[in-house]
């Protein structure tokens, strides 16, 4: 029971971390009706980093969404960047009976005793999109796919320079190119 209720939650933080990265809302109908036993209505406790950007509040907002189609209660917290305020606001998740916590991070490597306490209450963990180091306490990670964000990346430049066309064809056009990249 409690793995079917990990692999439900895993696969709506995968779900939202896919429709953010195609820059998507929340759409769709409810979730399957709860079989007997199932954990509905268990709480889940979801971490973001802030809300000062858009993209993590389109994250928190879509795991919430999924996550509440699926029946469960979400208890979805931003630490503006905080990582005192990110480590308080988990603990306030596990006093207050989460059943499953879903993190991304603003410091993987700060989060060490929190994840503990999470662990002794048999309470799983999932990363979302931020690697946890220096805790074996995260049962999963999710993130983007990043090779194909890549594949992704160069065939919109190569789009842009004229050497594929819209279908991805090649239109002939040769170079040599002057590309800068900038990475932040």
């Amino acid at each position: 029971m409690k793995k079917n209720m990990l692999m439900g939650v895993a696969a709506a933080s995968a779900l939202a971390l896919s429709l953010s990265a195609c820059g998507g809302g929340s759409r769709g109908g409810g979730g399957e009706a709860a079989e007997e036993g199932s954990n509905e209505g268990a709480r889940i406790g979801v971490a973001m980093p802030t809300q000062q950007s858009e993209r993590w509040i389109a994250d928190g907002e879509n795991i919430k969404t999924k996550l509440e189609e699926l029946g469960y209660e979400v208890d979805l917290q931003f630490a503006n960047d905080d990582i005192p305020t990110q480590v308080s606001q988990i603990e306030n998740m596990i006093n207050g009976g989460a059943k499953a916590l879903v993190i991304a991070s603003i410091d993987g490597t700060t989060l060490t005793s929190v994840l503990d306490t999470a662990e002794s209450q048999d309470i799983p963990v999932i990363a979302y999109d931020r690697l946890i180091n220096g805790s074996e306490t995260v049962d999963y990670y999710t993130t983007f796919d990043n090779f194909e964000v890549g594949v992704q990346q160069a065939t919109s430049l190569l789009i842009g320079l004229g050497v594929l066309d819209e279908n991805g064809e090649e239109t002939g056009e040769e170079g040599p190119f002057d590309v800068e990249l900038f990475a932040g």
